[in-house]
């Protein structure tokens, strides 16, 4: 994988055309867009908070519902403690308090006006905006490469994007509830024809054209290569745990539950010679089970694997774009892989969206 500009892979940088092959003169106004990248920070900033309060909700209602059900076990311990049986009504009241606002959590992290719902909202725009900002130019290219230092054509091209982008944003992004709805049932597909693709006309320089499809490349492919590479690290990326991080953590937590539920079941055979507390054993033998139990639906919640099976699949096709416009001997043979490669990405950020769309933080 060739070097990205920005050692940190999590930045932006793509959209804001940090690469020298998009500062070349004759196609930096094609991969500039001051208006888009202005928006896209705010929804970017408006997405992340919104991630990190529904991240909040969901461990705060599998964390309420996992005391309480804990609290709710323990009542063999507590006869064995000679607890009052004021405190055990003491206990049962908290436990069901517990209980209820747990699930009342989750309700509101599930609701349309929940954090998650606004996370997915802004995060379907900022991705659409990311995949319009390529596939327009790759939809253009020949209208790019014809342009030739003609301020006029150029003046025209960029009036045509700020065009297509108001048809976006007032078009599929207008109504991000419906599009997402459309999406997590897959009833209907987000619409790309607010990036109509030319065919070559033949006046195409060629030497702009090559070098829009290495500007291209390097801002497109590579930045997504090292995004993909950053998810799927076994070692931290800056102060996020990637995603195999992520899912591999709670395959260790699984196996570890399952050791320690054999290993206290192992020890309460021998409880009676031993003359241990069996129901202390049993007690610890159903918490662990609940605290694997709350694992799980934490795991749902995040969907560390489906996201580790998504960047796999997405960085293969990467590599395969990337391979196949190393090789393509001609313009009409590039152009059709860079188009290609956005109607892949548009796939992947669908499938992105019903992935979330469909988790649950519950217990």
């Amino acid at each position: 994988m060739s070097e990205t500009p920005n050692s940190n892979a999590y930045e932006n940088y793509d959209l804001k055309a940090e690469a020298p092959e998009a500062r070349a003169p004759g196609v930096r106004f094609a991969f500039e867009f001051q208006r888009q990248l202005d928006d896209f920070r705010k929804l970017d900033a408006t997405a992340n908070a919104a991630k990190l309060s529904s991240r909040r909700l969901g461990y705060a209602a599998i964390g309420l519902v996992l005391a309480a059900l804990l609290i709710a076990s323990s009542a063999p311990i507590l006869y064995d403690l000679h607890v009052s049986k004021e405190m055990h009504v003491v206990l049962g009241y908290l436990s069901a308090a517990l209980g209820i606002i747990g699930a009342i959590v989750a309700f509101i992290g599930m609701h349309g006006a929940s954090p998650r719902r606004a996370w997915l909202r802004a995060r379907l725009k900022t991705e659409t905006m990311r995949i319009f900002h390529f596939h327009h130019i790759a939809a253009r290219l020949p209208e790019i490469a014809a342009i030739k230092g003609d301020a006029a054509r150029q003046a025209a091209y960029l009036a045509g994007r700020d065009t297509a982008y108001e048809t976006l944003m007032n078009g599929p992004l207008a109504n991000p509830d419906a599009t997402l709805a459309a999406i997590s049932t897959r009833t209907d597909t987000l619409d790309a024809s607010y990036a109509r693709e030319l065919p070559l006309s033949g006046q195409e320089d060629l030497a702009t054209a090559d070098a829009v499809v290495a500007a291209w490349s390097k801002l497109r492919l590579d930045w997504q290569l090292g995004y993909c590479e950053a998810k799927l690290a076994k070692t931290s990326t800056g102060r996020r745990m990637s995603s195999r991080q992520t899912d591999n953590a709670f395959g260790f937590f699984g196996w570890l539950f399952v050791a320690v539920i054999i290993g206290l079941h192992v020890i309460g055979i021998a409880a009676e010679p031993l003359h241990l507390p069996r129901v202390w054993l049993e007690v610890f033998v159903i918490w662990t089970a609940l605290i694997a139990l709350a694992s799980r639906a934490l795991e749902d919640g995040l969907q560390p694997q489906r996201e580790v099976e998504r960047y796999e699949q997405y960085r293969a096709s990467i590599n395969v774009a990337r391979q196949r416009l190393e090789v393509a001997q001609d313009l009409p043979a590039r152009l059709e892989i860079m188009r290609s490669f956005e109607r892949t990405s548009l796939e992947e950020m669908r499938i992105f969206m019903r992935t979330h769309a469909n988790s649950r933080f519950m217990l």
